[in-house]
């Protein structure tokens, strides 16, 4: 499914029908590691599992006949007109919907339901877009300006990122205070506040609030 609101919201429904002898088990990324293991734990019923994609690759979840696969996710874009960070709900790619058909019969037979037409199916990418094309670059860059690996537009990326990606992470360093240009090495130098902001393991512009609100603390 594609996200928390809609796992919750189906299972809400599922419970509301009171149906015997059967368990409704949430899975998705944020949920404690507690509550993740209930769905490897045997039942002797019935049991349903709502799962976001986590369950794609990340968690096999064993007993599974059946699959019911609605063909969309929440792919996280960034979007150069806003200069954020989105997750929009869109459809998944031919192989994410073949790891999908993967959950089910792997010990027994099992049968993949998907709610769209082999028309659509065929229709979509073989896979889906490299995360580095569709990622805010800030951090990253900030991560390798760290580690000295020279300039980032000639750095040998398996999937090249867009340029307009890359001025942006740039550009929102620069404002933060983040890094300085080398004009003669062709590069980016960090200044004191970007090597803090690199040790900090969040978005810098979260890291630059975290940062200036320790400041504002301590003068209180």
């Amino acid at each position: 499914m594609s996200g928390e609101r809609e796992i919750r919201d189906t299972a809400d429904a599922l419970n509301k029908l009171n149906l015997r002898h059967t368990e409704i088990l949430p899975l998705y990324a944020r949920l404690s590691n507690s509550e993740q293991n209930r769905v490897f734990q045997s039942h002797s019923g019935r049991r349903i599992v709502l799962a976001t994609n986590v369950a794609e690759t990340s968690l096999t979840v064993p007993g599974i006949k059946y699959v019911i696969d609605p063909g969309t996710a929440r792919i996280s874009r960034y979007s150069y007109r806003t200069k954020v960070q989105r997750l929009p709900i869109e459809p998944i790619s031919q192989a994410s919907a073949n790891q999908r058909k993967g959950r089910c019969g792997r010990v027994s037979e099992g049968i993949c339901i998907r709610l769209y037409s082999e028309d659509d199916f065929l229709s979509r990418p073989e896979f889906t877009d490299p995360e580095i094309l569709r990622t805010n670059l800030a951090s990253v860059i900030l991560q390798m300006t760290a580690l000295g690996l020279g300039d980032i537009a000639a750095f040998p990326f398996v999937e090249a990122p867009d340029k307009r990606n890359i001025q942006d992470g740039v550009r929102l360093l620069e404002e933060l205070g983040a890094i300085t240009t080398d004009e003669q090495a062709s590069a980016y130098k960090l200044t004191p506040l970007g090597r803090q902001l690199s040790q900090l393991p969040v978005d810098p512009r979260l890291a630059r609030m975290v940062l200036e609100a320790q400041k504002t603390w301590l003068r209180a």
